[in-house]
């Protein structure tokens, strides 16, 4: 018996703030898909623009990984009509789309926005492995496209240091799979959401279970686990953007459009720094996001996931002055995880990412320079520890 599963699910970022502004605008996203089965559909979503977003119309179409043969495109629906518009906190489902869908068929997802649209949220990602997708002026249906510039397009996220992709308007696109077919969800910060590390670990997945897993990625940049976002004048959006609590959004954002089977769970480090940084919170403690943490264990639980947690993984910042205390808080929380596992299973990714002569920080060459951020083999390094520990 077949049941919808996303076959991609992001969490868009809610800037709280213009970060750019489409007008006769084509997006064009591709997204690698690991499931077959009989129909598909495209969940469309406007969490954060107050005057509403108009979807002129959307396709989408099918390209073979192995033989590179790409289906016509199908345009996607809501409710009978092509132009798609999204209330302000809208979300809405496609009518379903029955066309056989392949493991080896990838999406290629087709968006035009014709009207002035401020941009104030989008899905986005930094490892391009499992999507990406561009911005083109002009309408892809009535003639050729032109480049687009993203410091004129987006500058709000043309000015994050680490280059990214980024898609309006769409969070999951979800086929109606073959029985048997697994879902596993991904819960977690910038290591999870910036894809380093996520991406490599769903390429390993679906290189090994090949028509009979999908994966979704929770992650929001700057996300913690106890605690909502730290309010931040100077910052812009005042610091909407890291999102709701994990503990709070997490059924939300992970069992909106299905219930995973497993669950993986790594966050807590902002918990650790944050408080410091905004300097207008009480102090954090281990216990504070230990209980967390198990919260979220225990949500998952209930909803019949297996649960498999992770340490909290060393985050450098040197000569700052609150390192030494904010370390101390993360150190007590990883010792709590140890001795009271409040999931099935412990991936220990403090053990496995620390530089062995000082614990405190990660190892050479496994970060982006920042001592935070998994580089390519520290995503690498980490996606086979989950592996080994999970999936063997």
């Amino acid at each position: 018996m077949g049941k919808w599963i996303p076959s991609f699910g992001a969490v868009p970022v809610e800037y709280h703030y213009e970060i750019g502004c489409f007008e006769d605008i084509t997006q064009k996203a591709v997204i690698r898909n690991n499931l077959r089965g009989s129909k598909l559909c495209v969940t469309f979503a406007n969490p954060d623009s107050p005057d509403g977003l108009r979807i002129e119309c959307a396709s989408v179409a099918l390209r073979d990984r192995v033989t590179g043969r790409r289906s016509p495109d199908f345009p996607l629906t809501v409710g009978g009509k092509e132009r798609i518009v999204l209330a302000p906190g809208e979300k809405r489902l496609s009518d379903e789309l029955e066309i056989p869908v392949t493991e080896r068929d990838d999406f290629i997802l087709t968006l035009y926005i014709k009207e002035k649209t401020v941009v104030r949220s989008a899905v986005v990602t930094w490892r391009l492995g499992v999507w990406q997708c561009s911005q083109f002026r002009g309408d892809y249906r009535s003639g050729p496209l032109g480049y687009t510039v993203k410091q004129e397009l987006c500058p709000g996220l043309a000015a994050d240091p680490y280059p990214n992709h980024f898609l309006v308007g769409v969070t999951s696109v979800s086929v109606y799979a073959d029985g048997g077919a697994r879902l596993l969800g991904l819960m977690g910060d910038s290591v999870t959401h910036m894809g380093f590390f996520s991406d490599p670990l769903i390429l390993a997945l679906y290189e090994k279970y090949p028509g009979r897993l999908a994966v979704i990625n929770a992650g929001i940049c700057g996300n913690r686990i106890a605690r909502d976002f730290p309010r931040v004048a100077v910052s812009p959006g005042e610091g909407h953007q890291f999102g709701a609590a994990g503990k709070d959004r997490f059924l939300r954002d992970l069992y909106g459009e299905a219930a995973p089977d497993d669950v993986f769970i790594m966050e807590g480090v902002n918990d650790c720094t944050h408080w410091m940084v905004s300097g207008t919170e009480p102090e954090e403690t281990p216990e504070g996001i230990f209980a967390a943490l198990s919260s979220v264990a225990a949500q998952a639980e209930a909803q019949g996931s297996r649960v498999l947690m992770s340490t909290i993984m060393p985050f450098g910042a040197d000569g700052m002055p609150w390192r030494d205390r904010a370390d101390a808080i993360r150190r007590g929380c990883n010792e709590l995880i140890r001795k009271n596992v409040p999931a099935e299973r412990l991936v220990d990714l403090d053990a496995v990412m620390r530089d062995p002569d000082d614990p405190t920080h990660m190892q050479d060459g496994m970060h982006l320079g920042d001592f935070v951020h998994p580089n390519d083999p520290g995503g690498y390094k980490m996606a086979r520890a989950v592996m080994d520990r999970w999936f063997t």
